[in-house]
C-alpha cells in the first residue's frame, strides 16, 4: 500500500470515529457537566475523559479534549511524513497554547492563572515544551518575545508585542502568530503544489482548496480586525500572505485602504456574503464573515472525502472536522456551565 494510500485509509477509518447531529444534541442536553462528561464517555473522547475528576470546569474538558485532537492529529502527521503541509498544520496546536501564553504575560498575569489554560501535550509530542516553557517563565511579554529568538514564531511576536505596546489590543498577538503559521503552510503548497493535487474531479475539495480557504479567510480577517483595532496601513499590507486566491492582492489592497470596516467587507460579499446592514457593529459584522469562513472551511473538508478518494487531503480534512467538533464540544461545555439552554447552545455550533 502506498504511502498516499495508507494515510488516506486511516484518516477514513478515524472519519468514522466523528459525532453525529444526534449525539452532539443530546450532548448539549445535559444538564451539569458531570452528566455532559459522563455522555462524552460512550463516545471516542472516553480515553479523553477517563482522567478527569469532578469537580469538572468547562475548561480542563476542553484542554482535554484538544489533547485527544492533537494525538490524532501527530498519528496522522507521522504515518505521513513525505506530506510537510500535515507537519506545518500541526504547528496550530503549538499556536493555541503560544498565544494564551503570551496574552497572559501581555496582561500581567502569573504562571498560576495562567497554567491552567495551557495542556502543553502537543508540544511533548514533538519535543517543543520548552518552546511554552519559556515564555511562562519570563518576567514580562518583552522578555518572552526576546526568549523566543532562534524560533518560527519570534518575529511575528516581536511585531505582536510592538502592536500591543502602541494599540493595547491583545489580540494581536492571535493574528501574528496565525500569520507565522500559515505562511510557512502557504510556503509549502505552493512550492509543492504537484505532490499535494489529486488527479480526480480537477482537485476539487482538495488540499489546495482547504489552503486556500485558510489564506483566504486569514487575510481577510486580519484586514477587517487590524483596521478595527487602528493598525498603520503598511503594517497591515504586512500581514497579507501570497499567493492569494479567491480574494486577489488588489482587493485586499483597496479593503485596506477604505475608510470603514463596513466598506471594506462590502469588498469581499461575493466570497463572504454578509450583510453589512443586519450586523451594524464592526465587531458583529467581522465575526458574521468569521462565520461565513468557517462555514465554507466547514464544507470543503466534509466534501474532501467524497471527491478525493484516499490520500493526504482526506488526513487533513479529517483533522479539520476533528477541530469543528471539539470547537463545538467546547462551546457545549462552557454553555451547560453557564446554564445555557440546549437550543441555544444548538444554535451557536458548527453544525
Amino acid at each position: 500500500m502506498s504511502n498516499r494510500t495508507y494515510i488516506g485509509a486511516r484518516a477514513a477509518a478515524l472519519r468514522g470515529t466523528l459525532l453525529d447531529r444526534q449525539t452532539i444534541e443530546k450532548l448539549a442536553e445535559a444538564a451539569t457537566l458531570e452528566e455532559f462528561v459522563n455522555r462524552l464517555k460512550a463516545t471516542p473522547y472516553s480515553d479523553a475523559m477517563s482522567g478527569l475528576s469532578p469537580p469538572f470546569s468547562a475548561r480542563r474538558l476542553e484542554l482535554s479534549m484538544r489533547e485527544r485532537l492533537a494525538k490524532v492529529h501527530f498519528t496522522l502527521m507521522n504515518a505521513a511524513s513525505k506530506y510537510a503541509i500535515l507537519r506545518l498544520y500541526y504547528d496550530r496546536h503549538i499556536a493555541w497554547d503560544l498565544k494564551a501564553a503570551l496574552k497572559a504575560k501581555a496582561l500581567g498575569r502569573s504562571y498560576e492563572e495562567t497554567i491552567e489554560y495551557i495542556d502543553m501535550k502537543a508540544e511533548e509530542l514533538v519535543g517543543r515544551r520548552e518552546l511554552i516553557v519559556k515564555v511562562l517563565s519570563s518576567k514580562d511579554v518583552q522578555e518572552a518575545s526576546s526568549l523566543l529568538a532562534g524560533t518560527e514564531f519570534h518575529r511575528d511576536v516581536e511585531r505582536a508585542v510592538a502592536s500591543f505596546s502602541t494599540k493595547g489590543e491583545v489580540r494581536f498577538f492571535d493574528v501574528y502568530i496565525d500569520h507565522t503559521v500559515l505562511s510557512r503552510v502557504s510556503k509549502e503548497y505552493a512550492s509543492n503544489y504537484k505532490m499535494y493535487s489529486s488527479h480526480r474531479a480537477g482537485d476539487v475539495s482538495g488540499i489546495g482548496d482547504m489552503v486556500a480557504n485558510d489564506i483566504d479567510s486569514y487575510n481577510v480577517l486580519s484586514v477587517l480586525r487590524s483596521k478595527l483595532w487602528g493598525l498603520q496601513e503598511q503594517d497591515v499590507r504586512s500581514l497579507i500572505i501570497t499567493p492569494t486566491y479567491r480574494v486577489p492582492l488588489p482587493t485586499l489592497t483597496r479593503m485596506i485602504a477604505s475608510d470603514s470596516v463596513a466598506e471594506a467587507a462590502k469588498l469581499v460579499e461575493n466570497v463572504y456574503p454578509v450583510s453589512t446592514q443586519a450586523h451594524p457593529g464592526d465587531e458583529q459584522l467581522i465575526d458574521a464573515v468569521e462565520e461565513s469562513a468557517t462555514e465554507r472551511m466547514k464544507e470543503t473538508a466534509s466534501k474532501a472525502f467524497v471527491w478525493q478518494g484516499l490520500g493526504p487531503a482526506g488526513a487533513l480534512a479529517l483533522i479539520k472536522l476533528l477541530e469543528f467538533e471539539v470547537s463545538n464540544l467546547a462551546s457545549i461545555a462552557i454553555g451547560i456551565e453557564a446554564k445555557i439552554p440546549a437550543k441555544r447552545i444548538l444554535e451557536k455550533l458548527i453544525l
